[in-house]
């Protein structure tokens, strides 16, 4: 698996993907391909696991010509994908996780994904399926072809 050097990766039909652009947070880092959302108007990493909500996917620093593996920064003006169902991203997936082609993924509570749980009492809301497989040791995170998925509600156990 080689590490990408876009986040949207949709099909060449799509001329426009959708973006939305917001000032950074004090306080937050960013990489591109991590969960964003918004709060008091600015950009902050995805902070609550296996939930949905309005999150956005930070696109690389196209402003000042950024690499996919660049960070952003507090104060930096960050353009972040709307994503649509269906619509394919390089994200990132967070340390400890192994996951195989088609696996749903959820919020990491830190801007990464993890596994999804969809069993049980309190599944995770399911946000993307996984195009490639991988597995993460400790410490370390890997960007990751996935799939929006259809609605982002919670799977039935």
């Amino acid at each position: 698996m080689a590490t990408a050097n876009v986040v949207f990766s949709g099909s060449a039909e799509i001329v426009k993907p959708l973006i939305e652009e917001a000032i950074i947070a004090s306080g937050q880092t960013i990489k591109p391909g991590n969960l964003v959302i918004k709060s008091s108007g600015q950009y902050i990493v995805h902070g609550t696991a296996g939930v949905g909500g309005a999150y956005r996917i930070a696109n690389l620093d196209v402003i000042r010509n950024g690499r996919a593996t660049d960070t952003l920064v507090a104060g930096d003006t960050c353009q972040a994908f709307i994503p649509r169902p269906g619509e394919s991203y390089n994200v990132i997936v967070g340390a400890s996780q192994t996951i195989a082609i088609d696996s749903p993924l959820t919020s990491n509570a830190n801007g990464t994904l993890k596994l999804a749980t969809i069993t049980g009492a309190t599944p995770d809301v399911v946000l993307f399926y996984a195009e490639e497989a991988v597995t993460t040791g400790s410490g370390v995170t890997a960007r990751i072809l996935a799939r929006v998925a259809t609605a982002g509600h919670k799977a039935t156990a």
